[in-house]
């Protein structure tokens, strides 16, 4: 069972330890996900799509689906963003 240190499970080390997993351009996309959704959503979509094994180009293509997915959400919501 995990119990939160690093290298127990990669969402935990991209998240709380900022520790770089799958590369910063997948990795930021998973950062800006985690912002835009609640922890069930993210830990849902995680399983779904990325689990424990996934291909890198797999990971960025899927993530910034997801972006663009809860970006537009917010939108429709009336959220305002600012641009990182």
């Amino acid at each position: 069972m995990a119990n939160g240190n690093s290298g127990d499970h990669p969402q935990t080390d991209i998240l709380v330890h900022n520790t770089q997993v799958y590369g910063r351009e997948a990795d930021d996309l998973i950062r800006q996900i985690a912002e835009l959704c609640s922890r069930r959503e993210l830990d849902d979509w995680w399983e779904r799509e990325i689990g424990w094994s996934p291909q890198l180009d797999s990971i960025i293509s899927k993530a910034q689906l997801r972006l663009n997915e809860l970006l537009d959400r917010a939108s429709q919501g009336g959220w305002e963003f600012r641009s990182q």
